[in-house]
């Protein structure tokens, strides 16, 4: 391989011997990260607003992680379920300390698909004679049959893939930037709820449905938060779960593990579900995913009932717990919670009649007029060394690493913002 020296060399291998099936969002080659920033096989420095897709919570080879990890895989890599390890019972254990109250065991699994599937699996097990599951639109919770079967964001994740799995019934977000019953939020009275209270009287019997799964923050569709201005959508969604004994299961695949200034997003609406979802920013980079709940309900899964050959490695929860340590102890949450409302409060006053700004510390989303005025903005980044993604049809997210330096991610606005006005004209 020493033949090989330019981006383009490695470009036309990656074309010759990986699937394309894999999108990549960027024609560069990492070859390193530190922090904040990438840096590529030809000498160039990215800052990189993506985190991985919401992965890197603490940035690119944060030095803490590195040493344990180094000191685990030196250690003991891999006993899968052959035998116990302690890793997985310590990081279970620190779990049951930050999730919801009473959300205390936890199924580990090697990536956030898995982890829907598990809680589908979970749901569908306790549930008997309940098949069917209630999701919404435009949702994304994997890419896995049964995780595509529950996703709705872009019509590409589904196309040629049914049959899907069976019994899975949609309902319309609740978007307050683009209502579906076409309410203003000043006025609303939460009737987005009525999607669902009437699909129970025409066409779904309640008592056939065995989970309600939905995104504390809708993030592949658009980085859209569920209502929380007079009313609390989650918690008259918890309500209605209670009243016909439906499981909530909410993914926090993308905005848990302090992503949006709390633990998880649904924390800001003081409501316990029945099962959270989780991966990504776990294990800052490492594979890992969960679902978890209360131990009442988890334990009526036998032993065997599901799997996972991978999960709960023990190198990815070294990493997890190094991460979750790091997070508390440098205060992140605050800091996460406060510079996000600071860099929302600018957004919007800057890109005033331009853009709509919404969600919780660094999981932002900015709409913009258009997808192909997104797709410009984001081309004029990557020329500004700024990496930056698009979220939905046709809005940017910031998604940077919850430790960044307050003075680089302002810096770095400021010419998010320049580019976005450029693109005005």
């Amino acid at each position: 391989m020493s033949d090989i020296n330019t981006t383009n060399d490695w470009l036309k291998k990656d074309e010759q011997y990986l699937s394309n099936a894999l999108y990549r969002v960027f024609r560069i080659v990492a070859e390193k990260g530190e922090g904040a920033y990438l840096y590529t096989t030809d000498n160039k420095k990215y800052l990189d607003l993506t985190s991985g897709i919401g992965v890197t919570q603490l940035g690119h080879s944060h030095p803490e992680i590195t040493k344990v990890v180094q000191e685990q895989v030196a250690k003991l890599v891999h006993v899968s379920c052959v035998t116990h390890h302690k890793l997985n019972i310590s990081l279970a254990e620190k779990l049951a300390g930050i999730l919801p109250q009473g959300l205390n065991n936890t199924f580990f699994c090697n990536s956030g698909a898995e982890a829907v599937d598990g809680a589908i699996k979970f749901s569908r097990y306790i549930k008997t004679g309940r098949p069917n599951i209630i999701a919404f639109r435009p949702a994304f919770h994997g890419r896995t049959l049964g995780a595509t079967a529950l996703s709705s964001s872009k019509i590409a994740l589904r196309k040629n893939y049914d049959p899907l799995l069976a019994g899975i019934n949609f309902v319309d977000f609740p978007n307050c930037w683009h209502c579906p019953v076409f309410k203003d939020a000043e006025t609303c009275h939460l009737e987005c709820l009525d999607l669902l209270t009437r699909m129970f009287k025409l066409s779904l019997p309640p008592e056939s449905v065995s989970a309600i799964i939905v995104e504390a923050i809708v993030g592949e569709g658009g980085y859209i938060p569920a209502p929380n201005h007079r009313y609390n959508y989650f918690k008259e969604l918890r309500k209605i779960c209670d009243e016909y004994g439906i499981l909530l299961i909410i993914d926090e695949v993308q905005s848990g593990i302090g992503r949006t200034g709390k633990w998880f997003a649904i924390d800001h609406y003081d409501i316990v579900p029945d099962v959270i979802t989780m991966a990504k920013g776990l294990a800052n980079g490492f594979p890992i995913g969960a679902f978890a709940g209360k131990k009442e309900y988890m334990s009526q899964m036998p032993a065997g009932s599901h799997g996972s050959t991978f999960g709960g490695n023990l190198v990815s929860c070294s990493a997890a717990l190094k991460t979750l340590e790091i997070i508390e102890r440098d205060n992140l949450l605050a800091y996460v919670e406060q510079t996000g409302e600071e860099i929302k409060k600018y957004l919007t006053t800057e890109l005033s009649g331009i853009a709509k700004v919404r969600g919780f510390g660094f999981m932002l989303g900015v709409e913009l007029a258009s997808k192909e005025m997104v797709e410009k903005i984001i081309e004029d980044c990557f020329k500004a060394e700024i990496l930056v993604l698009i979220a939905g049809t046709n809005a940017l997210r910031i998604i940077p690493p919850l430790n960044i330096e307050k003075t680089l991610l302002f810096n770095a606005l400021d010419k998010v913002v320049e580019i976005i006005k450029k693109n005005q004209h």
